[in-house]
């Protein structure tokens, strides 16, 4: 499928002002009231709601929603976005239709002042995730001959691994009230840079085995622990596989951004830190043309569609590609693996 740019050359500022009009669109909702219609919620601490999932038929709630950072997940099924995602899955609008509603007066609003609360805390809360994500990335090493070139030759990445791959022994918990860490963890750290270039944020790719393979661990509940965990500001923010170009491709998963990578010599990649977090990577004013380079099934194809709509809302063309059929994503294809 393919998308014609809507718009002419896009500057800085048509950027910026598109950025601002949607995260205030965003912001004047608590997310909890949109989902609400779909699903009885109640409050888990400070900050999170939870309730059955919408998405899928369960028992047990595991469906979560934080007003605060504007975003839900389930750890059931999976599914996590903002609300302009939610709105498009469950009530099957566009993105400019989205985005309609939540500027209109169909859902209630917060306060100005509720706003600016929420501001302040938000910006001393950013500055708080991103000097820790800087801190895991300054301790971080040369991959070469470590666990995290060992894991990605085990994915068939044969390139040399750039700048933005490092090496880190790193805890994958930390308790902020009280101070307290977990022990060390060998992990592939991937930095993550805003829209200026400046990191902002890590995902790290925890391994075991001397990096032969990601780490598992199953839960008391029957539940596997995640092998990947970002820490920072990964709203917006991408792995940048190459500089800004005028026709970059964007994707999710490292794996899958190093192989495009490897097979695309002459493109800049980016990867967003999962399929929500397409639609909202911020661009850079030179890049004209997005190839979204997303995975096969009905959901990698849904996220690839709403992060098109995104960017085309922006002036930017944008074009898709899919692996062949029969493998999962791009790394399955590159290594034979048939799903």
């Amino acid at each position: 499928m393919r998308f014609e740019r809507r718009s002419g050359n896009r500057t800085a500022a048509d950027s910026a002002a598109f950025t601002r009009a949607v995260t205030d669109a965003r912001e004047r909702h608590n997310l909890s009231d949109i989902v609400a219609r779909y699903t009885a919620l109640r409050r888990r601490g400070a900050r999170e709601l939870v309730g059955l999932c919408p998405f899928h038929s369960e028992r047990s709630p595991s469906f979560e929603v934080n007003d605060a950072k504007g975003v839900y997940h389930c750890h059931g099924c999976g599914v996590s976005g903002d609300a302009f995602r939610f709105l498009m899955a469950k009530d099957g609008l566009t993105f400019r239709q989205a985005f309609e509603a939540l500027t209109g007066d169909i859902f209630p609003t917060i306060s100005d002042e509720e706003r600016a609360r929420r501001k302040e805390a938000d910006a001393r809360e950013t500055a708080r995730r991103i000097a820790l994500a800087r801190s895991i990335w300054s301790a971080s090493v040369s991959p070469d001959g470590t666990p995290a070139e060992v894991y990605a030759r085990s994915r068939g990445i044969v390139i040399k691994l750039p700048e933005t791959v490092r090496f880190i022994m790193t805890p994958r918990w930390r308790e902020d009230a009280t101070g307290e860490v977990g022990r060390d963890h060998p992990a592939m750290a991937c930095a993550l840079q805003d829209v200026t270039g400046a990191i902002v944020g890590v995902q790290c790719v925890f391994l075991q085995d001397g990096g032969r393979r990601k780490y598992e661990r199953v839960h008391a509940d029957g539940s596997k622990a995640k092998a990947k965990l970002s820490f920072g500001i990964i709203v917006g923010s991408a792995f940048r596989l190459g500089p800004p170009t005028e026709h970059i491709a964007i994707c999710e998963g490292p794996e899958d951004g190093l192989t495009l990578r490897q097979e695309m010599p002459d493109r800049s990649i980016w990867v967003a830190c999962g399929t929500a977090m397409m639609p909202r990577m911020a661009l850079p004013a030179e890049i004209a043309q997005v190839t979204i380079a997303g995975d096969n099934g009905a959901a990698g194809r849904t996220a690839a569609q709403e992060a098109g709509a995104a960017f085309l809302a922006t002036g930017v063309a944008v074009n898709e590609i899919f692996p062949d059929a029969g493998f999962k994503d791009w790394n399955d294809q590159l290594r034979g693996i048939r799903s």
